[in-house]
């Protein structure tokens, strides 16, 4: 299993992980901007379908205008990111269990996007993370990673 740095710094490591709580958000950001890789943010207390995680993932990567909003959208620029650019990106999704709750087929294309995106940003030999943090157990099949 690979450690927080190699996930942040190694392209082959780029995927999806769960990640203890036990370290603040403010240290996690630190951390990972320390490694060297771009930290942004999605709050999973203000996400509970589609269309909120849509605009959280905007917000917090700073999606240019023409963002469509759509899951093909999402996809294109999480696999562009050209407007943001960094040796490295780590996405960090604070409680997921809302959207996994309240919207499994919401959550279910969007863990897509977000393999699919880690796993080309692997090949061109970015690091790419999304971590998972606060999952309400609903995430055990992901590996897991401790800061």
């Amino acid at each position: 299993m690979p450690t927080l740095h190699q996930v942040l710094t190694e392209p082959a490591a780029a995927g999806l992980y769960r990640i203890s709580a036990r370290s603040p958000l403010v240290a996690l950001h630190r951390r990972i901007a320390r490694e060297g890789a771009r930290p942004a943010l999605l709050d999973g207390d203000a996400i509970a379908d589609k269309a909120t995680l849509l605009r959280a993932c905007a917000d917090a990567l700073a999606f240019p205008p023409y963002f469509g909003r759509n899951w093909d959208a999402l996809a294109d620029c999480l696999t562009d990111l050209s407007w943001l650019p960094a040796p490295g990106y780590a996405l960090v999704y604070d409680n997921p269990a809302p959207l996994i709750r309240r919207s499994p087929a919401d959550w279910a294309v969007a863990r897509e996007i977000f393999r699919e995106a880690a796993a080309r940003w692997g090949r061109a030999g970015v690091p790419f993370a999304v971590l998972l943090r606060r999952s309400g157990g609903l995430l055990r099949a992901l590996p897991s990673l401790d800061p």
